[in-house]
């Protein structure tokens, strides 16, 4: 095999040609190669950290799918067949009667397809070896000088050539990554340069400010986001850090506001990392809207002060009935007394009179402190459980109260009292607006709760944001971590459940 510079030159032109293509693919690079020289078949082979894979394979005419097809099988180690030589020594290498080479692995196959020789070359790029292409021949002829010599020349150039390719596919692929992370982050993300200009916009910061991504890149973030009387200061900080280096922000979170495209301002979490790039400052921040947080703990606070007054409330009111009932009973008792001891002596019978009127007193005193008792925490409560309670109550109440089943357990007092105190309240309504006379009630163990319904035939349009007595109830539930729904449809009934944690 003879081969003149002109063509070598000219093959090197062509693949370069081949190679400056977007994306070079390995079989073109081998017709050219092979064609030009007269080689028989070919194939190209990249380092992966498995081992030299298979990328490519080529043949001048039929008759050779064989062994094209145990090449792309083949996964070689470093040193293992022809490739892996080559790859391991780093130079090219011509071998005759290549088929009579028994630790090749595919010496049989290229025996059968008649091919006798093979020459091989190591594709060098910037970070080392990336690949390694043989060419076959059934010719047993020594190799022309120029060819080692053009050979590590078009090495290089390939070689190069998937070092780009390798890096852009890195690229490629990092830059998959990160828009995979931005757009499934359930936080905002934007980026932005030294300037101040919006590098990225990520989908949870278009739903959360209002803007689309393409509004948004390329904004200056300071006009974009940030409430004009907060701009200066954003500014200022900007054009500070730049000039001193001296962070004063960033890596901690903090609690600011933030600006929609409608102009409305919200409290938001902002959390700003930095990181260099070609020099030069790139900033990130991770933001997060606080706006329910802000709301959900306003209603905690508001729950917890209609807790305060209505337990400062309730206090006012015993003292004030302890005070205009049984006391005045007790003060009045203790005057019949002194009535009885000073008539003893001399009027027996007028005493026995005075004192027979102390025990009635007595009595109704202690009547009504009893009844004083049952309204604040019913004694069969306390002695015999949730549901004899309830029972009791379905005995005294002023409408038909119609009792499902009922858990026989005892559960924690805290518990069985916000429960008794749901169906209290919920069949006192029922008496005042329902309409109706009846109720049904159900108390059952759902998992880790205690599920308590109350539920009427009558008028129905109850509003649990309009009593306060449902919305005491709430707020004693919401202690214990449970929840308080009331469905009141027009004309169709209420329904109040209760889900309290056991």
């Amino acid at each position: 095999m003879s081969v003149d510079f002109a063509l070598l030159l000219r093959l090197e032109h062509a693949v370069s040609d081949i190679l400056a293509t977007p994306a070079p693919a390995g079989r073109p690079v081998l017709d050219a190669i092979g064609r030009a020289l007269g080689w028989s078949a070919g194939a190209m082979w990249q380092v992966t950290p498995g081992g030299l894979r298979c990328v490519a394979t080529w043949s001048a005419a039929p008759g050779f799918e064989a062994f094209e097809a145990a090449t792309r099988d083949l996964v070689l180690a470093r040193g293992e067949g022809l490739p892996g030589a080559v790859w391991q020594r780093g130079e090219p290498a011509w071998v005759r009667e290549f088929g009579q080479q028994a630790s090749f692995p595919r010496a049989a196959a290229a025996e059968r397809a008649g091919l006798a020789a093979a020459f091989c070359f190591p594709l060098h790029g910037a970070d080392g070896i990336e690949g390694i292409v043989e060419f076959f021949t059934g010719a047993l002829a020594d190799p022309p000088p120029d060819l080692v010599s053009t050979a590590k020349s078009l090495g290089r150039r390939i070689g190069d050539a998937l070092h780009r390719a390798r890096a852009a596919d890195a690229v490629r692929r990092s830059e998959a990554r990160l828009r995979a992370v931005l757009d499934s982050a359930l936080d905002c993300v934007v980026i932005a340069d030294a300037d101040g200009m919006v590098l990225e916009f990520n989908p949870a910061a278009c739903r959360t400010f209002g803007y689309p991504r393409d509004e948004a890149v390329g904004r200056e973030l300071a006009e974009l986001i940030v409430p004009p009387s907060l701009r200066p200061a954003h500014r200022d900080g900007l054009r500070r850090f730049l000039a001193s280096g001296t962070p004063r922000l960033l890596d901690q979170r903090i609690e600011t506001t933030g600006m929609r495209a409608d102009g409305s301002e919200f409290p938001v979490e902002l959390t700003i990392t930095r990181v260099a790039v070609d020099g030069r400052p790139v900033f990130s921040g991770y933001l997060r809207d606080l706006s329910e947080q802000h709301r959900v703990a306003e209603e905690l606070r508001a729950s917890r002060r209609r807790v305060l007054d209505a337990t400062v409330g309730e206090r006012q009111r015993l003292e004030r009935d302890l005070h205009d009932g049984a006391q005045q009973r007790l003060v009045g008792l203790g005057m019949t007394l002194a009535r009885a001891r000073t008539a003893l002596p001399d009027q027996p019978a007028r005493a026995a009179a005075i004192l027979d009127d102390a025990i009635v007193a007595l009595e109704e005193a202690a009547i009504e402190l009893r009844d004083f008792a049952r309204g604040v925490h019913p004694a069969s409560l306390t002695r015999y459980g949730l549901s004899a309670a309830l029972a009791d109550m379905a005995r005294r109440s002023p409408v038909e109260l119609r009792l499902g089943d009922l858990p026989a357990d005892r559960f924690a007092p805290a518990v069985e009292a916000t429960a008794y105190f749901v169906v209290s309240e919920a069949v006192t309504n029922v008496a005042r607006y329902a309409g109706t006379g009846t109720a049904r009630v159900d108390v059952a163990v759902s998992g880790d709760e205690l599920l308590v319904t109350v539920a009427d035939d009558g008028r129905g349009g109850a509003d649990a944001e309009l009593g306060s007595g449902l919305r005491g109830l709430a707020d004693r539930i919401a202690l214990l971590d449970g929840t308080l729904t009331v469905d009141s449809p027009v004309d169709a009934g209420t329904t109040v459940r209760a889900r309290i944690p056991i």
